[in-house]
C-alpha cells in the first residue's frame, strides 16, 4: 500500500480506460480488436494471479507459527532471531521502524483485534492510523483503485464492437455490490470483540483479499467466454423490403398499361363498362336497404354525416 503501489494501480486504470476510449469512439478492425481484448485479460489475470501466488499481505503470527495471544517480547525475539539481531545486546542493531511501530500498537490486546480486521501492513505503515475508523479508509482506499481497474477492464471487455455490450451492466454491479459488501466485512462484520485468551481469530483482512482478488480473475474471463450477442443491422431489413419494392413496381406498371388496352379494346371494353354497371346497381341498392349499414341511417352513413358536419365549420369562409 504504499505511494508506487497506488502510482501502479493509477497508471494501469488509465490504461485501461484509454483502451476502452479507442475500442468505443474509434471501432478498430477486427484484426486489432482480436488482439486487444485477449492480451488485456491475460495481463490483467497474470497480475492477478501474481497477487494471489506471491504477493499476499504478510501476517506476522502465521509466519512465525505463534498464537494470536503470545506476548510482543517473545515476538520481538523471534524476529531477531530470525534476522540474526541480538536485541538484548547493548549497542545492537536496531529494528526496522515500521516493525517496531507494529510491536509498539501489538502491546495493546484492542490493536490485535484490528490486526485480524485490517491486516498487518496497515497497522505497520500507517503512522497516523489510530482508530478502527483510520483503518478502514487506510484498507478502503487502495481496495477501491483494484475495483476500479477491474471495473475498467469490464467495461472495455463489454462493448458493441465484441458483441457483449448487454453484460456491462451485471459486470459494473458485480463489482459494486462486491466491494460495498467488503466494506460492510471490513467495517461492521468484523468488529467482534476479540477475548485476551484467543489464541487464534478469523483473518478477517487476509481471507477477503484472496475473496476478492479471486473474483478479480474469474469476473473477466467469464465476460469473455460468454458467447456474444451482436445487435441485428439495420441495413438487414432493408435489403428484402427493396427487392419487394422492385419486383411490386413493374407490377403496378403493367397494371396500369392494361387498364389502358382494355378500354381501347371493344370486347374488353364492353365487358368492363358491364362490370361496373353491375357494380353501381348493387351499391345503389345497399344505400337504398335501411336495414343494411351503408343504407338509410346506417352506422357508416351517420358517422360519415357527423365528419362532414365537423369539417363545415372548418372549411366554411370566415366572414369579414
Amino acid at each position: 500500500m504504499t505511494s508506487s503501489s497506488y502510482g501502479d494501480a493509477i497508471v494501469y486504470v488509465l490504461v485501461l480506460l484509454g483502451s476502452w476510449s479507442y475500442v468505443s469512439r474509434y471501432h478498430p478492425s477486427e484484426h486489432v480488436y482480436r488482439r486487444l481484448l485477449p492480451l488485456a485479460v491475460s495481463l490483467h489475470s497474470i497480475h492477478v494471479l501474481c497477487q494471489i501466488l506471491l504477493h499476499r499481505p504478510p501476517n506476522l503470527f502465521k509466519r512465525l507459527n505463534v498464537p494470536l495471544n503470545v506476548p510482543v517480547d517473545q515476538l520481538r525475539l523471534l524476529l531477531s532471531t530470525e534476522a540474526g539481531l541480538d536485541w538484548q545486546r547493548q549497542g545492537a542493531v536496531a529494528m526496522p521502524q515500521d516493525v517496531e511501530l507494529l510491536l509498539s500498537r501489538l502491546v495493546v490486546h484492542g490493536n490485535r483485534g484490528l490486526f485480524t480486521r485490517f491486516g498487518q501492513l496497515s497497522m505497520q505503515s500507517c503512522q497516523f492510523c489510530s482508530s478502527a475508523g483510520d483503518y478502514a479508509l487506510f484498507n478502503l482506499s487502495f481496495i477501491l483503485l483494484q475495483y476500479l481497474r477491474t471495473a475498467t477492464l469490464s467495461l472495455l471487455l463489454t462493448t458493441a464492437v465484441n458483441g457483449r455490450k448487454h453484460l456491462r451492466r451485471v459486470a459494473l454491479g458485480i463489482s459494486i455490490c462486491a466491494f460495498l459488501a467488503e466494506g460492510y466485512a471490513m467495517t461492521y462484520a468484523s468488529d467482534v470483540p476479540l477475548s485476551r485468551d484467543a489464541r487464534h481469530a478469523f483473518m478477517w483482512h487476509d481471507n477477503l483479499f484472496i475473496i476478492r482478488h479471486i473474483l478479480f480473475l474469474v469476473l473477466p474471463l467469464l465476460i469473455q467466454m460468454l458467447p456474444p450477442v451482436y445487435a441485428p443491422n439495420p441495413s438487414t431489413h432493408f435489403a428484402p423490403a427493396l427487392a419487394h419494392l422492385e419486383r411490386v413496381l413493374p407490377r403496378a406498371h403493367l397494371l396500369r398499361y392494361t387498364q389502358e388496352a382494355v378500354m381501347r379494346h371493344p370486347q374488353l371494353r364492353e365487358l368492363a363498362v358491364h362490370w361496373w354497371s353491375q357494380q353501381a346497381v348493387e351499391g345503389a341498392a345497399a344505400m337504398a336497404d335501411e336495414s343494411s349499414p351503408e343504407g338509410g341511417n346506417g352506422k357508416l352513413r351517420v358517422h360519415a354525416r357527423k365528419i362532414i358536419e365537423s369539417l363545415k365549420g372548418l372549411l366554411t369562409t370566415p366572414p369579414n
